[in-house]
Formats: C-alpha cells, structure tokens, sequence
C-alpha cells in the first residue's frame, strides 16, 4: 500500500499535527523521521520492519554504517537518524541531572547564581513539575533597589502553558536583609489565591541575600486566611 492510499487522517503526519507526538504510536514516529518508503515499501513499513529488528533503547545505539544497511536508510537520512538520537540521548542526561527542589535550602542554592550580585531587586519564578524539578524560570528585573511587583499574569500564563504542579518565588534584598515586608507577604497571598481555583501550588516564596534567606513556607506565612499586622520591626500573626 502506498501512503496516497491511506486516509488523510490515518497519515503520520496529519496525525500529529492533529493529535500531537504522544498520541502516535513508535513505528508512526520512526516513519516521520524516516520521511519516505522504498518502490516495494511504505514509510511504515520500513519503520514496522526496523523495529521489529531493534528495540527502542537499541535504536540509538545504532552506527552509521548499520543503518545504511537497513533497506529505504540513505546517507542523508543515517545522518539525521543518527543527529535525532543523540539528541534524545542527551535530553534524557540532562532531565536525570535535574534537581528536585524539596527544601528551602535546595531553591536557595538553585537560584543562588542569579541574585548574589545583584544590586536591584529581581523576582524569580521557578515552575515546577510533580517531581519538583524546575520547568523553567522565569526572571523580573525591577528599577529599583527596593521594591518590585509580582508578574502575576506572566507567570500565570506560563504556569498554565508548561502544565506546572507548583511554583516557587525568589525575590532578593540588596540591602542584605532578608525579613519579609508586610507586601511581600500580602502580595504573595494574592498570587497564592489566584492559582487556587487552577490548581497550581504555591510552594514557597524565599527572600534572599547574598548570605542568607526566608522561607516564607517555613515560617507559617503561606496560609490562606491571615492577617498580619507590622509592629515596629516585629510581625505580628492573626489566625481567625
């Protein structure tokens, strides 16, 4: 069967475009790569049949010159077989090398990088997945050395895009200390209520220095339903 005979919604390439990489099955992901059959063989063949040679881990094992021996693999395609696996290979080190960012004291040391020599305020986001590993961080720089806004919508929007479990914020002191001001707190309350109803977590909010932080997580200030009162240089915590 040629591939003009299938239906345009049984094609590969429609289909994942359609319905996306995951919903295809591993023989329809070799055949796009693979992109074209032989005069006796569809594409699918000729990706049904390497497969039923090779296993998936064996697949990007594969040398150059075995490939070139698979009937419909030419020099060209070798190459971008080859160029392919290799990227998946060296995806799959570096998501085993992504931490998990379990404790204050890890987010602390993940982001310490950027912000131990800034001099302005910066705020951070850290998207995080169910495994608690970084999806990706997202940085606010503001104009001054002492107050900046949460970039509520930015991180909601992309918190939704990536499909994040839950998100940390990072937000530095130049000055070197690290307690948290009344609207550090009311402000992260305000995001924490936004992602409630989109069911994403937030999990900490960590104001940082160079030498030091506060975990507003572990210090009991992440609860919905507070109020805090600034008394001089103290915080004071209703519960009702």
């Amino acid at each position: 069967m040629n591939m003009k005979d299938l239906r345009m919604d049984d094609r590969p390439r429609e289909r994942i475009v359609k319905l996306g990489a995951k919903a295809l099955s591993d023989t329809e992901l070799l055949a796009i790569l693979i992109g074209s059959g032989t005069q006796e063989h569809t594409v699918l063949d000729v990706a049904s049949s390497i497969l039923k040679k090779y296993s998936l881990p064996e697949l990007k094992e594969l040398t150059y010159s075995s490939l070139l021996k698979i009937k419909g693999i030419k020099k060209a395609k070798a190459c971008q077989l080859l160029a392919c696996f290799e990227l998946a290979r060296r995806g799959a080190i570096k998501e085993k090398n992504i931490p998990s960012l379990e404790t204050s004291e890890d987010i602390y040391n993940y982001i310490y990088h950027e912000i131990y020599l800034e001099s302005s305020e910066i705020i951070i986001a850290i998207l995080l997945d169910c495994k608690l590993r970084p999806l990706n961080t997202l940085v606010e720089r503001g104009n001054s050395s002492h107050k900046i806004e949460i970039p509520a919508r930015g991180i909601v929007q992309k918190a939704l895009e990536l499909k994040a479990y839950g998100i940390v914020l990072v937000h530095n002191h130049p000055s070197g200390d690290v307690n948290a001001s009344l609207a550090d707190i009311e402000a992260t309350q305000e995001l924490k209520q936004i992602l409630m109803p989109l069911d994403i977590l937030l999990l900490d909010h960590l104001v940082v220095s160079s030498r030091d932080y506060f975990s507003m997580n572990e210090h009991g200030l992440l609860s919905i339903g507070m109020e805090y009162n600034l008394l001089g240089d103290t915080l004071e915590k209703n519960t009702h």
